[in-house]
């Protein structure tokens, strides 16, 4: 099985897990038969939203990892098979650790709506390509409170 997680950047911030699957982006794979991990670009497997889910389903990927999803996005994610679950925290290792021992929480509709202000909650329509900037130093003073 493969995991795909968002992540902040593919450089010196590719084990923090960013809030948000997107086509502008970065992931990593992780492989949980061969414990292997691949960081890339989202636009290099899908060139936007509406091609990404076949890619990943091409990459037999079933399972996506995030800190925050949108309600819509989480909607089509299961509609496609894939199970989202929900991060403890941003750190990416620790994060697989526990989905390996079956600690992580499934992503639910309720708590896609608590997150639902991420793009300011001012939203017509619901889409998954908002274009967040990673916050660092909030990201990290967060996972320590």
């Amino acid at each position: 099985m493969r995991i795909v997680i968002p992540v902040v950047d593919l450089e010196e911030n590719k084990n923090l897990i960013f809030g948000g699957l997107n086509a502008t982006g970065q992931i990593c794979i992780y492989d949980t038969v061969t414990e292997e991990f691949f960081w890339i670009k989202t636009s290099n497997l899908a060139e936007n939203m509406g091609e990404l889910l076949p890619a990943l389903e091409k990459q037999e990927i079933s399972v996506i990892i995030t800190t925050k999803i949108q309600p819509m996005a989480l909607k089509v994610l299961v509609n496609k098979g894939f199970q989202v679950y929900k991060s403890d925290g941003i750190q990416l290792k620790e994060n697989i650790l526990q989905f390996n021992q079956n600690g992580l929480s499934i992503f639910d509709m309720e708590s896609a709506m608590s997150d639902s202000l991420l793009c300011g909650g001012s939203c017509a329509v619901c889409s998954t390509d908002c274009q967040e900037t990673p916050d660092i130093e909030s990201m990290t003073k967060q996972q320590a409170s």
